[in-house]
């Protein structure tokens, strides 16, 4: 038979080496043991006084709580029994607030009406200042005023005196221009009539003219024997 021949990995090898570094003695394995044993002992006789301790808690706060209860009432009735006498002094001091209000309310409404007085005085004062001064001032207005209705009433009647003179030097411009125009008119007449009469006075010349040689002829005719015979004598223009 040939021999077998088997080879350690070397994983195997690394942890054999590191088992051996880590090698724990017995002793030291009960020592731990006795280490963890004995914390858990510790643990629970710690749990037990804790609990204990919870038990008495519980205890001593119910007590307080009773005792605070009590207190609690006994602090209400206090307070209650304080609040009536701050009360009957709160009362108390009204009353004299009170009194003491009316005290300097009256003071002051004498106060008051003392400076009120004072104020009606000045106000008087003042008002009569300011009527002088208003009085003043309307003068001066009322100066004002005439002196302007004075100009305005000037200038008025510059005006009025201006518009009449030109009314009048048109007045007298048309009757001016009316005046030659019946100059004009009785001249044109005056020459018609003139021309009329000369017309009239030539007609008249003419018929005496015509009656004197009528007369003339006449008397010729009477002169050379003859009577009765009725001359006409045409005189032309």
């Amino acid at each position: 038979m040939s021999a077998t021949t088997f080879t350690t990995p070397k994983f195997m090898m690394s942890l054999a080496k590191l088992a051996k570094e880590n090698r724990v003695s017995n002793k030291d394995v009960k020592a731990k043991k006795q280490a963890k044993a004995d914390r858990v002992k510790e643990l629970n006789r710690q749990r037990k006084i804790a609990d204990q301790m919870d038990k008495e808690l519980t205890k001593l706060e119910t007590i307080a709580n009773k005792e605070a209860a009590k207190q609690a009432k006994i602090q209400e009735k206090e307070d209650a029994k304080q609040a009536k006498i701050q009360e009957k002094e709160d009362a108390k001091q009204a009353k004299i607030q009170a009194k003491e209000d009316a005290k300097q309310a009256k003071i002051q409404a004498k106060e008051d009406a003392k400076q009120a007085k004072i104020q009606a005085k000045e106000d008087a004062k003042q008002a009569k200042i300011q009527a002088k001064e208003d009085a003043k001032q309307a003068k001066i207005h009322e100066k004002a005023l005439a002196k302007e209705t004075r100009a305005q009433e000037k200038a008025q009647e510059k005006a009025l005196a201006k518009e009449a003179k030109a009314q009048e030097k048109a007045q007298e411009k048309a009757l001016a221009k009316e005046a030659k125009t019946q100059e004009k008119a009785l001249a044109k007449e005056a020459k018609t009539q003139e021309k009329a009469q000369v017309k009239k006075t030539k007609k008249a010349i003419k018929v005496v003219e015509r009656n004197d040689r009528q007369d003339i002829i006449q008397t010729l005719c009477e002169k050379l024997g003859h009577t009765n015979t009725n001359v006409s004598v045409e005189v032309t223009a």
